[in-house]
C-alpha cells in the first residue's frame, strides 16, 4: 500500500488553519463585556494579589493558574477590572488554542500524520472545551500540562519519566486534584517500564524532581496552615451530596471516610462514593462526547482491544490513564458531579475515537478498499463533518447574554442593600455577581489580598450571607435551616441541579403561605432574569404543620 507522507510544512499549515477556525469558535462564545465571576473571579483577583507580592495559598483552590496569569497582569495598569477580566479570558483562549499542537504531537504517538491531524481537529472543535476556554478558568492550562506529562510518558526510553513527573508536579500547582496525575503517571510507568534495567533509577530521579517542584507550595502551605497538604475540603468531602457538603462547610462539620463507614457501613460507602462516582463519571463523559465523539468512541473502545497500527504499550497506557482517572476522581464526582472536573480526560478519549476512522479508511469494510486519493477525500470529509457538527452545536451553546448578566448585576446590588440575614446558597446563577460587587464596587480591587477568602472580612461588612443547608425536601430545608438561622430563599424560574424542590416555589408560590415574597424580578422590569426572593415565616410554617 502506498502511504505518502505529508511534509512538515503541510502539517503545520493544516494545524494553523485548524487553530484559526477553532479560535473563531472560541471568540464567538466569548463576551468581553462581562467581568469574571465565580471561580474565574477568584483566580483573577488572586493573580492581581500575586502582582502585589502576595503569594499566600488560597484555601479552596490551587495557585498555579493565578500565578501563570500574574506576569500578564503585571503589564496592565487599569482602574477597570474588565480589562483584567478580558486579559484572563484571552490568555485562557491562547492556552487552549496552543494545546491543539500538543494534541497533534500525542496523536503522532498513535497514528501517522494524517490521523494525528484528525486527532487535533477533534480536540480543536469540541464545543465543551471551546466554551470552557472562554471563562478564564484553570482547565485549559491543566489539560495542557497533563497532556504534556502523558506525551513524555509515551516513550520507549524510561528516562523521559523525569519530565513527565515534573509536569505532574505542575498539574498539582494548577488544580488540587492534580495530585492524582502523579499516581496515574507512576502506575502507568510501573506497568509499561517494569522490565527496563533503568526503571528504578530513572523513577527515583523523577521522584526527586517531582518533590522539588512541589516543595515551594508545600512549604508555604505548612507555614500558612500547619499542614503541607491543607485544603478547605479536608474532612468534608465524604458528604452524601453537594448540598450536605456546603452545609458542612458553613457549619464546620467534618466527617472522615472511617467515620462515614462506621456510621453508615462499608457497603453504603462503596455505593455512595465509588459506584455512584463511577456512574456519574460515565454519565458526564457521555454528555461531553457530544456532538461527534459519542458516535466514534464506542467503536474506538472496541477496536482498541485489537489495535494493530498502534503500539500495544501506548494503548495500554491510555487505558490505564483513563480508568485510573475515573477511579481516582469517583469520590469527588459522586459528591460534586461537575463536568469540568473531567475535561482533562477528553484528549485521551479522542485518541480512541480516531482508531475506528483509521480502521475504516485504511482497511475498508470487508472486501472494500480505497485508493490514496479516496482516503484523503474521506479524511477531508470527516474534518468538514466535524467542523459542521461543532459549528451547529456551538451556535446552540449557551452564550453569555449581556442583558441577562447586567440584570444579575443589578440584582446583586439589590441583595446587598436590602437582604439582612442568611440566604440559601443559590445554584441558578442568581448570586453570581454578589462577590464581584463586594470586591469590585465597594473596594479597590487592586488592594485585594488572598486571605480575604479565609476570613471573609470584606463580606462581613454586609448583613447578607449565603449558607448551605443539608436537605432533601422543602420541609427538611426549613427545619434544618432554622438551626442555621436561614432567613431567605431565592427561587429561579429555570430548573437547578441542586435544591430542585426550591424551583417549584417560583411557579407555585400560593402553595407556600409560610413563604413571604419580598422580591419579584417582574416588578422591576427585568426582561430575562426571572427570580423571586421569599422570607421564611417559621411561626406560620410550624402552625400549618401541626
Amino acid at each position: 500500500m502506498n502511504k505518502e507522507i505529508m511534509s512538515s510544512k503541510k502539517v503545520l499549515v493544516c494545524l494553523i488553519i485548524i487553530s484559526i477556525v477553532s479560535l473563531g469558535f472560541k471568540l464567538y462564545l466569548t463576551d468581553f463585556s462581562i467581568p469574571l465571576h465565580s471561580d474565574s473571579l477568584a483566580y483573577g483577583l488572586n493573580a492581581i494579589a500575586h502582582t502585589n507580592g502576595d503569594f499566600s495559598q488560597p484555601p479552596y483552590r490551587s495557585i498555579g493558574w493565578s500565578l501563570f496569569l500574574s506576569p500578564f497582569f503585571s503589564f496592565v495598569d487599569s482602574d477597570n477590572f474588565l480589562d483584567y477580566s478580558n486579559l484572563a479570558k484571552s490568555v485562557s483562549i491562547a492556552v487552549s488554542t496552543s494545546t491543539i499542537f500538543l494534541v497533534y504531537g500525542v496523536g503522532r504517538k498513535f497514528f501517522d500524520k494524517r490521523y494525528a491531524i484528525i486527532t487535533a481537529s477533534l480536540f480543536a472543535f469540541l464545543p465543551h472545551l471551546n466554551h470552557n476556554s472562554t471563562l478564564g478558568l484553570s482547565e485549559p492550562l491543566f489539560i495542557l500540562v497533563v497532556l504534556g506529562s502523558f506525551y513524555f510518558l509515551l516513550n520507549t526510553k524510561s528516562k523521559y519519566i523525569v519530565i513527565s513527573l515534573i509536569l505532574a508536579g505542575l498539574a498539582y500547582w494548577i488544580r488540587l486534584n492534580g495530585i492524582v496525575i502523579f499516581f496515574i503517571i507512576s502506575i502507568t510507568y510501573l506497568l509499561t517500564f517494569k522490565k527496563s534495567q533503568t526503571f528504578l533509577r530513572n523513577y527515583g530521579i523523577a521522584l526527586f524532581f517531582f518533590v522539588l517542584v512541589l516543595s515551594p507550595m508545600l512549604i508555604q502551605k505548612n507555614e500558612q496552615y500547619g499542614d503541607p497538604f491543607h485544603s478547605s475540603y479536608q474532612g468534608i468531602l465524604f458528604s452524601e451530596n453537594y448540598e450536605e457538603l456546603i452545609s458542612n462547610i458553613d457549619t464546620k462539620t467534618q466527617t472522615s471516610a472511617a467515620e462515614y463507614i462506621e456510621n453508615a457501613g462499608f457497603l453504603n460507602f462503596i455505593n455512595n462514593f465509588i459506584l455512584n462516582g463511577i456512574v456519574n463519571s460515565l454519565g458526564i463523559l457521555s454528555q461531553l462526547s457530544l456532538p461527534y465523539l459519542f458516535i466514534l468512541l464506542p467503536f474506538g473502545i472496541f477496536f482498541s482491544f485489537r489495535a494493530f497500527d498502534q503500539k500495544s504499550q501506548y494503548i495500554k497506557a491510555n487505558w490505564i490513564f483513563i480508568l485510573s482517572s475515573i477511579l481516582s476522581m469517583c469520590v469527588i464526582i459522586s459528591v460534586v458531579p461537575e463536568k469540568r472536573f473531567l475535561f482533562f480526560l477528553l484528549p485521551f478519549l479522542i485518541l480512541f475515537s480516531v482508531i475506528p476512522l483509521q480502521r475504516v479508511i485504511e482497511y475498508g469494510l470487508n472486501t472494500f478498499s480505497f485508493s490514496r486519493r479516496q482516503k484523503d477525500i474521506f479524511l477531508v470529509g470527516v474534518l468538514l463533518v466535524v467542523i459542521i457538527l461543532s459549528g451547529l452545536f456551538t451556535l446552540r451553546y449557551d452564550k453569555m447574554d449581556p442583558i441577562l448578566e447586567n440584570e444579575k448585576i443589578n440584582f446583586a446590588n439589590f441583595v446587598l442593600e436590602n437582604l439582612h440575614g442568611n440566604t440559601l446558597r443559590d445554584f441558578g446563577g442568581a448570586t453570581d455577581y454578589i462577590t464581584p460587587q463586594i470586591l469590585l464596587n465597594y473596594n479597590n480591587f487592586k488592594d485585594f489580598k488572598i486571605d480575604y477568602w479565609n476570613d471573609k472580612n470584606e463580606r462581613k461588612k454586609f448583613d447578607f450571607q449565603e449558607i448551605g443547608v443539608s436537605a432533601k425536601n422543602l420541609d427538611e430545608l426549613i427545619i434544618n435551616g432554622e438551626k442555621q438561622q436561614l432567613k431567605y430563599i431565592i427561587s429561579n424560574e429555570n430548573e437547578t441541579f441542586y435544591y430542585p424542590f426550591v424551583d417549584s416555589i417560583y411557579h407555585n408560590e400560593t402553595n407556600y403561605p409560610y413563604l413571604v415574597k419580598i422580591f419579584d424580578s417582574n416588578d422591576y422590569g427585568y426582561e430575562k432574569f426571572k427570580i423571586k426572593i421569599f422570607e421564611i415565616d417559621y411561626e406560620k410554617f410550624y402552625e400549618l404543620k401541626r
